[in-house]
């Protein structure tokens, strides 16, 4: 008795690649919402919900890594990271790289060496005015206006903080949040800039409340 016979098609796919994303608001490696990340043609494979996207057949060398959230779940801001990987028989990366960290200290500490750190802040996602922030944050929203139009690609930032820049889009809407929040309120200046335009404005930061309708004109 004779039995038919299947020819089975295999592809081999070779892992190269790990990137590594961070919620910045949460500081945390699960993301909200959707999230995706493509070097050129080829979409890294999300694990779970976490920031962790596995990328196969990459070709060595320098790439650039977009990353952006849904349509439906528009909650950070959109990066892009550029990466280099190596050639075979290296072992694959993962980014950021913490054989560049120092083993002694936490990844978190600011202490940490300056190449780590700038790694760790490239893959660090940045909130947008849609991010799910819960109750009890402690935030500044507003617009940035020139000529009385919403401004698209404005860098707002609290002067003196720490905390990174949103940069604004068509809607000329921003949300900077405090992670680390005054005791008391606080007076403090929100500068916006754009190429030679420049403004400002007072705000009082209230611990675990949002500050609103706050407008700079630049």
């Amino acid at each position: 008795m004779s039995f038919p016979s299947f020819q089975v098609d295999s592809t081999v796919v070779t892992l190269q690649f790990a990137l590594l994303l961070r919620d910045g608001f949460a500081n945390s490696d699960q993301l909200q919402g959707d999230v995706t990340a493509v070097s050129g043609t080829i979409d890294g494979e999300q694990k779970d919900s976490s920031g962790a996207f596995l990328f196969y057949d990459l070709k060595p060398g320098a790439q650039t890594i977009a990353v952006s959230s849904g349509t439906d779940t528009p909650y950070y801001l959109s990066a892009t990271i550029k990466v280099t990987v190596p050639k075979p028989p290296a072992l694959w990366p993962a980014f950021p790289d913490v054989t560049l960290a120092n083993k002694a200290l936490l990844l978190s500490d600011p202490a940490q060496t300056a190449e780590y750190i700038l790694q760790r802040q490239a893959a660090t996602l940045q909130p947008t005015t849609n991010y799910p922030f819960p109750a009890g944050s402690t935030l500044i929203r507003g617009t940035v206006l020139h000529g009385g139009l919403p401004l698209a690609g404005a860098s707002v930032q609290q002067a003196g903080g720490t905390d990174p820049a949103y940069i604004t889009g068509a809607d000329g809407q921003f949300v900077l949040y405090s992670s680390s929040p005054p005791a008391i309120p606080q007076s403090v200046t929100v500068n916006a800039t754009q190429g030679a335009f420049a403004g400002s404005a007072k705000v009082t930061v209230i611990r675990g409340l949002t500050v609103s309708a706050t407008t700079i004109n630049i």
